[in-house]
């Protein structure tokens, strides 16, 4: 692997690698940009099998944390990290209080947000040793706005923009949705959405017991084999299980009307985009959606108030449907309009801060 090429081409100007033999701690941290703010991410465990393609998927994270930040106008860069999981790794105290001495080091050029896959009292060991760390409040968190929480809110204020457009509706009730990942996102999604009035929800995952957990909350639910999501007749299908998930064989059993997810990026590869358009899919890529987590942590720094938040998540909404529109003016993609008007900001902002 060509590490300088890869940050190339992902525009990250910075890449840090961190070893920490006596707790066993390897960190991969890619910054991004930092031309609107400090750099934002969470944090995401990679195994150790292959290190190369977690170093991949840092910098990627990195770059789409700047574009995600830039299309909601918020102050802040893009960056990434990846602890290296190896079967040694225990996530206890020391372990984690490493980590935020390791982002202390960055000297504020990183805030780190409330991460899946650590439980709120991991996230607080971390924040013993930094100051840099977001959406740990104990208000955010009673009040049901953590930062997943906030990110599939904004999720729905997206996919109301895009039923407006692409269904003809500015409402999600009555819709079909087909969610593949039950994650802490994807769960926390279908849980709003069977708050909705008539939708209906098709689910799946590779671990039954998290289908269990949503049943046992709900009965009306659909639950389907993994292999069987694609081919479900749907309004929307959403991916919340990992980047580029979607092969070409995939798309040739897609029955739905919209494709989106809380993942950056959805489909394997650019050119599966002609393959949806060819069969009338509306491919949205999550980076354009999922920045509600980017809203709270913006709150959190401006005014520590977390009530605010919900009458920030319709930035969402309109945005979206400016993209949609402008792609449509420009006949082309919804991804490659949003990279355009986010690079035009970051742009703009970068020749007025040449004036301080």
């Amino acid at each position: 692997m060509n590490i300088f090429q890869l940050m190339k081409t992902t525009n990250n100007n910075e890449v840090v690698f961190f070893e920490e033999p006596l707790v066993n701690l390897k960190m991969v941290i890619a910054i991004n940009d930092t031309t609107l703010g400090p750099a934002l991410t969470n944090i995401r465990m990679e195994r150790s099998e292959n290190i190369e393609e977690a170093i991949k998927r840092t910098l990627k994270l990195a770059y789409y944390n700047t574009y995600r930040s830039a299309l909601l106008h918020k102050n802040f860069g893009g960056a990434g990290i990846s602890i290296i999981d190896d079967s040694n790794v225990e996530k206890n105290e020391i372990f984690l209080r490493a980590i935020g001495i390791i982002i202390n080091k960055l000297n504020g050029n990183i805030f780190l947000q409330k991460s899946t896959g650590f439980s709120h009292k991991q996230m607080l060991d971390i924040a013993r040793e930094t100051k840099y760390l977001l959406g740990v409040d104990e208000n955010y968190v009673v009040s049901g706005n953590s930062p997943v929480e906030v990110l599939t809110r904004g999720m729905l204020q997206g996919m109301k923009a895009l039923a407006n457009k692409y269904l003809g509706q500015n409402t999600l009730k009555g819709l079909t949705f087909a969610v593949q990942g039950l994650g802490q996102i994807g769960s926390t999604l279908v849980e709003e959405l069977l708050k909705i009035e008539e939708t209906k929800l098709i689910i799946t995952d590779i671990v039954y017991d998290k289908i269990k957990i949503i049943q046992d909350k709900s009965s009306n639910v659909q639950v389907v084999k993994a292999q069987d999501i694609y081919k479900q007749k749907c309004h929307f299908f959403i991916s919340c299980a990992y980047d580029n998930i979607i092969e070409k064989e995939h798309i040739q059993q897609l029955n739905c009307k919209i494709l989106t997810g809380s993942t950056n990026e959805i489909i394997a590869s650019e050119d599966l985009e002609n393959e949806l358009q060819s069969k009338g899919i509306n491919y949205v890529p999550g980076f354009i959606i999922n920045g509600g987590d980017i809203i709270s942590a913006n709150d959190e720094i401006k005014c520590h108030n977390y009530e605010v938040i919900e009458k920030h998540l319709s930035e969402i909404y309109d945005v979206v449907t400016e993209l949609c529109e402008l792609a449509e003016i420009k006949k082309q993609s919804l991804k490659q309009t949003a990279f355009d008007v986010a690079n035009k900001y970051i742009e703009n902002i970068s020749k007025i801060k040449r004036l301080k």
